[in-house]
């Protein structure tokens, strides 16, 4: 999950700076290959994590909090490109999750 999260910051960090369409659309492409291991890999560790006897209430507290805070990061996204009428800006504070997110990550303690 560490490696994807990592991808997914550097290649959209990327996408940040890049000017050329077809630049873009190659690590736009490369990007959307991480995504889906990144959430599969975040089961997987819930699976790991949670005790036998209480996965079924770990797996419906961690589907509810994504669909909870899952305005945040648009709102955020809105407000900083509103702000600064800049998309890239907006799109950079997408990576400020991300990366609060790995930090959270690495302090999680795995068996």
């Amino acid at each position: 999950m560490t490696i994807a999260l990592l991808a997914i910051l550097l290649l959209g960090g990327t996408l940040l700076v890049i000017t050329s369409q077809a630049m873009f659309w190659g690590v736009a492409v490369l990007l959307g290959v991480f995504f889906g291991p990144a959430q599969s890999a975040s089961r997987s560790l819930m699976a790991r994590l949670a005790p036998a006897e209480a996965r079924n209430e770990m797996f419906g507290l961690f589907a509810l909090s994504g669909k909870v805070t899952a305005f945040a990061g648009p709102m955020v996204l809105a407000w900083a490109t509103a702000a600064t009428g800049s998309q890239r800006v907006g799109m950079a504070s997408i990576l400020f999750f991300l990366l609060t997110g790995l930090f959270l990550l690495r302090r999680v303690p795995v068996r």
